[in-house]
């Protein structure tokens, strides 16, 4: 059996701009299409956020690329990740050391809510071993290091511009969603007075989430409700814009000055929206000067959790090195060593393996 059959596809922020990475932000439905599609090869996790579209499976690239192709679309400019190298980049992930903010805490629950959407669906195996380890490491990362200090995230980053602007009245449309739930959260801490868009079909289940002191608002009439506001924060996972140039045209003909905020992709702002008269509009890629210093204070931190990604790793390994090949167990000194320093096992087991 191969070390590691494990594959994947990845178009991060990294190497992509919003642009690019707006085509391939797949919606609830297509990453059920993919799921589907390639379930025969042996199955696949799609891991879509505003930085990133990943797929991990355990076909062949080709296989994938072909697969994949009719749900999301020429693959052409993602990234292979082969084997242990896939691994890898999924412990990275995990950690948060592949985030455009390191050590940002969203990710995990993104990783875990993808692995977990794949799996009740039946669509995991092969490749459980690897999420629940990457999963438990970044967890110990975040423990066990301070990877996590300077607590930083998008919606972070996202009051702290509408305090810049000097906003004092904001309007959250997503407010429902976890990224929404999380700007409306700090946007109070700072003391902002927060109203947020509540979809018609489910009022109920908005209550629930909507914190006391929100002003709700009727997803309907949220163009009414751009008057008085400062700050406009868009974050749903619709697959079209929810605020159009020409409704936004007419809200804004007060010359009153907003900051409108897009943290969706795609983008939730019609495009233009952007040249109106008073209207200043910053997207997810807009974050990248905070997101350096963000990632400049945590040097020290990263090389930390660098090495304890290293450490869960290698245990990962030694443990699946160890089920593949059970003779090599029987040797009692290799069973010391693969507890005591899961590396050298490894090193020590690598040409056993091959002649087994």
């Amino acid at each position: 059996m191969p070390r590691s059959s494990m594959n994947c596809l990845s178009l991060d922020h990294r190497l992509a701009p919003l642009s690019l990475r707006k085509q391939y932000a797949l919606t609830t439905r297509a990453r059920e299409a993919a799921i589907f599609a390639m379930r025969p090869l042996g199955g696949v996790v799609p891991l879509v956020t505003c930085n990133r579209t990943e797929f991990y499976f355990t076909c062949s690239f080709a296989q994938a690329r072909r697969a994949l192709g009719a749900v999301a679309g020429e693959l052409s400019p993602f990234t292979q990740y082969a084997g242990e190298g896939a691994q890898a980049h999924l412990f990275l992930l995990a950690a948060g050391l592949s985030s455009m903010l390191i050590g940002e805490d969203e990710i995990l629950g993104q990783l875990r809510d993808a692995y977990e959407f794949a799996r009740g669906l039946g669509a995991t195996a092969g490749m459980d071993g690897a999420f629940q380890a990457a999963l438990a490491c970044g967890k110990r990362v975040r423990a066990e290091t301070k990877i996590s200090s300077f607590a930083c995230s998008v919606a972070t980053l996202a009051s702290a511009a509408v305090k810049q602007f000097g906003g004092r009245r904001a309007l959250v449309i997503g407010a429902t969603g976890k990224l929404g739930a999380s700007v409306v959260r700090n946007l109070r801490a700072e003391g902002v007075l927060v109203s947020a868009t509540m979809r018609r079909h489910a009022p109920s289940a908005a209550e629930g989430v909507l914190e006391e002191g929100v002003v709700r608002v009727p997803y309907s009439e949220r163009y009414a409700a751009l008057a008085g506001q400062d700050a406009i924060i868009c974050c749903t996972a619709a697959s079209h814009a929810v605020l159009r140039l020409e409704e936004v045209a007419r809200a804004t003909q007060d010359g009153r000055p907003r900051l409108f905020l897009d943290l969706a992709v795609p983008p939730d702002l019609e495009e233009g929206i952007a040249q109106l008269p008073c209207c200043t509009v910053m997207n997810i890629d807009a974050f990248e000067r905070a997101a350096e210093e963000n990632n400049r204070k945590k040097q020290r931190a990263r090389g930390e959790a660098e090495e304890l990604v290293r450490t869960c790793l290698a245990q990962f390994r030694a443990g699946e090195l160890a089920r593949r090949n059970p003779a090599l167990m029987q040797d009692g000194a290799l069973r010391a060593l693969r507890k005591c320093d899961p590396v050298r096992f490894l090193q020590a087991c690598a040409p056993l393996e091959e002649r087994e």
